[in-house]
């Protein structure tokens, strides 16, 4: 089950993902309103912040034992919430 986008913030901008899926439901082209700001169809999904404060210390582990390698699992074994 997909997490409900969080409201839009002023200035907030739009999550990558959620835009090219917004193109991709548009034709291939960026919806005529997508501008630079995040709109209720772009706006970030919420993330646990569990999750991305044991994705850092393993990414920060991984920079203090100069091990790139490990780095970028870390950050790719990462559950994306945007992901089903």
């Amino acid at each position: 089950m997909q997490d409900e986008p969080k409201k839009k913030e002023e200035g907030e901008l739009p999550d990558p993902l959620r835009t090219f899926e917004a193109a991709a439901r548009a034709g291939g082209v960026k919806p005529a309103g997508q501008g630079l700001d995040a709109t209720p169809e772009t706006a970030p999904l919420p993330d646990s912040p569990e999750r991305e404060a044991e994705t850092a210390t393993e990414v920060l582990r991984a920079g203090v034992d100069h091990d790139p390698k490990a780095a970028t699992e870390a950050v790719q074994e990462s559950r994306d919430p945007r992901i089903p």
